[in-house]
C-alpha cells in the first residue's frame, strides 16, 4: 500500500511540476474558427461587428449597416466584417458584409459582452469606437463619422 501511494504521490508532483503551456494569442489582428487570418483592407477603416445568426437585433442592423457604408461620405473608407459566434458557418458571398465563424482568440483583443457587438478599428487593431447593441441609420453614421475624426487625429 506504502508503494501505491508512494507512486500516486510520485505522479502528482511530476504532473504538477510540469510547463504548462503558456495562452498565445493568435498573431494575426482576427482568426476565425479553424485559426485562419481572417484577411483585413490595409486601406480602409473596419467596422468589425460581432453579431450571432440567433440574435433578431443582428440581424435587423446587417442591411443598416450595409445601406449606409454605399453613402457617399463612406464609400471606400470603411470594410465591415462580421464574425458570428454562434455558429461554425460564416457566410463570404457578400463582398460588403463577409461573415466569419469566429475564434475564441478574438475575444482577448475585442471582448464582447453581448450580440450585436461592434468596434471600428483602424487596419493595425487601433480601437476608434465600440458599439454596443444594434445601430439604427443615424447613429451608425455618427459612429462612423466618429471614426472618421478619430483616425484622422491619429495620423
Amino acid at each position: 500500500m506504502k508503494k501505491v501511494l508512494t507512486f500516486f504521490l510520485f505522479v502528482f508532483l511530476f504532473i504538477s511540476c510540469q510547463e504548462e503551456k503558456a495562452f498565445r494569442p493568435s498573431p494575426y489582428l482576427l482568426t476565425d474558427k479553424n485559426g485562419n487570418p481572417v484577411p483585413l483592407p490595409k486601406d480602409k477603416l473596419i467596422v468589425l461587428n460581432f453579431m450571432a445568426y440567433s440574435c433578431s437585433a443582428c440581424m435587423k442592423e446587417m442591411p443598416v449597416m450595409k445601406k449606409v457604408i454605399k453613402e457617399k461620405p463612406f464609400k471606400d473608407k470603411f470594410q465591415i466584417i462580421g464574425m458570428v459566434i454562434d455558429s461554425d458557418k460564416g457566410d463570404l458571398s457578400d463582398p460588403l458584409f463577409p461573415i466569419y465563424p469566429s475564434s475564441s482568440q478574438n475575444f482577448v483583443r475585442f471582448p464582447v459582452p453581448g450580440t450585436p457587438t461592434t468596434y471600428i478599428i483602424t487596419p493595425e487593431g487601433k480601437k476608434l469606437v465600440v458599439i454596443y447593441g444594434a445601430v439604427t441609420e443615424e447613429n451608425f453614421r455618427k459612429f462612423l463619422f466618429q471614426a472618421l475624426k478619430k483616425a484622422k487625429k491619429s495620423k
